[in-house]
């Protein structure tokens, strides 16, 4: 049953990347109040959900480790997300280097670019972590998988928005795509492949670090146009309801 539940999942996370295009959510104003909700959502679920976990992660990774030998055991997973953040980061860092540079008009030609395939590529391996991850989330339960598929769902509509805002037409006849294979060929191998306790819990920590960064640079006003209380809002709301499900669970 939760095999069936996540897929039902990884295929709605596909056509988020699909069909995002589509959604026209009022005007562009409201629209991009949408998206901060939607930003702030998935960072609640971040700081509220799934740093507490990443925690008993790394007891966890502790104790599987115990007398192996590897370098710094005991700050493993909060490592792993601080790459996760840092090799976003730098995505973003060489996207805003190819805007001033104006290469994006020599990449509609249809030629692309090599930063928009780093771009693409990078949002492909990290798309298909989450779909990934959260095959195995259907084995905690129907209620943590739906925590995870609202946060991821409106997390990815935000993605692909400022995808499509950044490479254009060039992203809707490739990108995203790629970006949708990536996310069901996550799932497959999350089904069909054991990786070691030890590497999914570093997986998550890269997953994590990659939710903060790809947010937080998602509402950044002076380019994104973010917006600040919709991103409070939604931050706010969806943390209020995750800490009501942990009181009462």
């Amino acid at each position: 049953m939760e095999g069936a539940s996540t897929f039902v999942a990884a295929i709605l996370l596909a056509a988020t990347f699909i069909f995002g295009g589509y959604l026209e959510i009022g005007a562009a104003a409201h629209r991009r109040r949408w998206l901060s909700v939607a930003a702030g959502i998935a960072v609640a679920y971040v700081f509220v959900q799934y740093l507490p976990e990443l925690s008993e992660a790394q007891v966890a990774f502790s104790k599987a480790t115990a007398g192996r030998g590897l370098p710094f055991p005991e700050q493993r997973v909060y490592a792993s997300a601080l790459l996760g953040f840092i090799i976003f980061y730098g995505l973003e860092h060489l996207v805003s280097r190819s805007r001033r540079r104006r290469w994006e008009e020599r990449a509609t030609e249809g030629k692309g670019n090599p930063v928009y395939w780093l771009h693409v590529s990078g949002f492909a391996i990290y798309s298909g972590l989450v779909s990934y991850l959260m095959a195995g989330e259907g084995e905690r339960g129907l209620h943590f998988l739906i925590l995870y598929f609202v946060a991821m769902f409106l997390h990815f509509l935000a993605a692909d928005h400022s995808l499509r805002s950044e490479h254009g037409s060039l992203y809707d006849r490739s990108g995203k795509w790629i970006i949708a294979a990536a996310v069901l060929a996550g799932w497959v191998l999350g089904r069909a492949s054991a990786i070691p306790e030890t590497g999914i819990i570093t997986l998550q920590g890269l997953v994590g670090g990659g939710v903060i960064v790809n947010s937080m640079v998602m509402e950044l006003p002076t380019e994104k146009e973010g917006r600040f209380w919709p991103f409070c809002g939604g931050a706010v709301g969806y943390a209020l309801m995750l800490l009501l499900i942990a009181g009462t669970s």
